[in-house]
């Protein structure tokens, strides 16, 4: 049985009417924030994968970009589930998902960017191989911004429902 930091009420609140394009906006400059962390890293490691050339030997600084975008995701996730909860939105689970995950989004169009900008692949199986690979890159970093986006939202809610004075 799930254990709530606070009483809840059994009936939903009705949830106030929002502009349409409140949410799409927010899920979109959600996902920026995190990608402005990571796009110079990005390069990098793209030169490193698809050069035949370069070899990425810096993984300290790795490991601090790395270090940098889960503290950005987590604060960037505050942030969106306590705009929903102001707006008196209790829906705050899956956007709070979903506008972390848009980071992969922004990537995927930098790994596009990449291709016709930056590398010199011209045949069909290697432009499948360089977007099926980036693809799933792009799934495994959206199931992993999501995740802890997700987490951090949801400490969040616990530790402000839990400090309610209510008699």
């Amino acid at each position: 049985e799930r254990s709530f930091p606070c009483r809840v009420h059994h009936l939903k609140r009705p949830i106030p009417t929002k502009h349409w394009a409140f949410t799409p906006v927010m899920t979109m400059v959600a996902g920026i924030v995190p990608f402005g962390c990571l796009f110079i890293e990005m390069y990098f490691i793209l030169s490193a994968v698809w050069s035949h050339n370069k070899i990425y030997y810096v993984y300290g600084f790795m490991f601090a970009i790395l270090v940098l975008l889960c503290l950005v995701i987590i604060c960037v996730s505050i942030t969106c589930t306590y705009i929903l909860l102001n707006a008196e939105d209790y829906r705050w689970q899956w956007q709070s998902y979903i506008s972390c995950a848009a980071t992969a989004l922004y990537v995927f169009l930098y790994t596009i960017h990449y291709f016709y900008n930056s590398t010199q692949m011209s045949g069909f199986l290697q432009t499948v191989y360089y977007f099926g690979t980036s693809f799933n890159f792009c799934i495994g970093l959206a199931l992993f911004c999501g995740s802890l986006g997700f987490i951090g939202a949801s400490k969040f809610v616990f530790l402000i429902y839990s400090n309610i004075k209510a008699e």
